[in-house]
């Protein structure tokens, strides 16, 4: 018997499975689900005026989409951090193909870039006798790398590795678009911050050593073992903790954009009823901001109710 088998059957046994079968039994099938309670949530309120902000995580290896639905149910107006569409993400791939700068494979080191060949994997090989031909064939492992990020700008190419190892771990859903999928679905009025074009203004502004030095140092089991605990657990302060070495956190995307974020979303809040999703790097400083202009935030929690900031 599986660890994990062994702990619902315990919880099990202490719910009274026997007199509660259908309660007990989809709290168990949640177990194995996918699905997760949203903790990354603020109440904002001024003035008898109410919304919701959410941190979005952009991509994560569990969902949220119960908690997206009631949210953006009971909201008015839904304000998304950028546009998602297909023409969005043509203009991020067109943007972030046809390098003209520094090369982000070129700025790597050697230990670096083996690290990286060994976490994203090798090509499958044929056995030993023939592997010298399927190295000159295929140019082995480190061409591969190199054809592959060369070409792109540095940002570009950093996702692209990111979105590899994610993909192999399971992290396939995006907060951010579950929540744009849903509000259409529910016809709402969707409201956008930023346009694609300034979010890819953002990302080139990084300066290219942040995306070597995370490459570098970065632990990938552990800083996506201790993200996914501390959003699910909520604790705002230990994530932005952890997500301050991570590239994107930097004055160009976080500091600079807190108060145009703020600016542009104040007539929502302030006519009520919006759910706000940003990234979740952004809540601490939208909320210190939203604090200063006299709204009073606090964190919606399962495990007990409102949390005050």
């Amino acid at each position: 018997m599986t660890a994990t088998i062994r702990r619902v059957v315990s919880w099990l046994k202490g719910c009274n499975a026997l007199k509660q079968p259908p309660v007990v039994l989809s709290r168990a099938a949640r177990l194995f689900s996918k699905e997760r309670d949203l903790r990354m949530v603020w109440k904002v309120a001024k003035r008898g005026r109410h919304s919701v902000l959410a941190g979005t995580a952009h991509f994560f290896p569990y969902r949220f989409r119960q908690a997206l639905r009631e949210h953006i149910g009971a909201a008015s107006t839904v304000v998304l951090e950028g546009p998602l569409d297909d023409a969005a993400r043509r203009k991020v791939v067109s943007a972030g193909s046809g390098r003209r700068g520094a090369s982000l494979y070129d700025a790597l080191d050697a230990a670096t870039l083996r690290k990286l060949e060994q976490a994203l994997g090798a090509a499958a090989r044929p056995p030993s006798g023939s592997a010298l031909l399927w190295e000159l064939l295929h140019g082995g492992p480190a061409s591969r790398l190199s054809n592959e990020l060369r070409p792109l700008e540095p940002w570009m190419a950093f996702f692209h590795i990111w979105t590899e190892l994610r993909t192999r771990d399971g992290w396939i859903y995006s907060m951010d678009l579950d929540a744009a999928r849903i509000a259409a679905g529910l016809g709402k009025d969707v409201r956008y911050l930023e346009t694609i074009e300034e979010q890819i203004e953002t990302l080139e502004r990084v300066p290219l050593q942040r995306w070597v030095d995370f490459l570098k140092r970065a632990d990938w089991d552990a800083y996506r073992r201790d993200y996914v605990r501390c959003f699910l657990e909520g604790d705002l302060a230990a994530l932005t903790a952890l997500a301050q070495g991570f590239p994107t956190f930097c004055a160009p995307v976080i500091e600079q954009r807190d108060p145009v974020l703020l600016e542009r979303m104040l007539p929502f809040l302030e006519r009520g009823n919006a759910a706000a999703f940003v990234g979740i790097t952004h809540c601490r400083g939208l909320i210190a901001l939203l604090q200063a202009r006299g709204y009073r935030v606090t964190q919606g929690s399962p495990r007990g109710g409102p949390q005050p900031h």
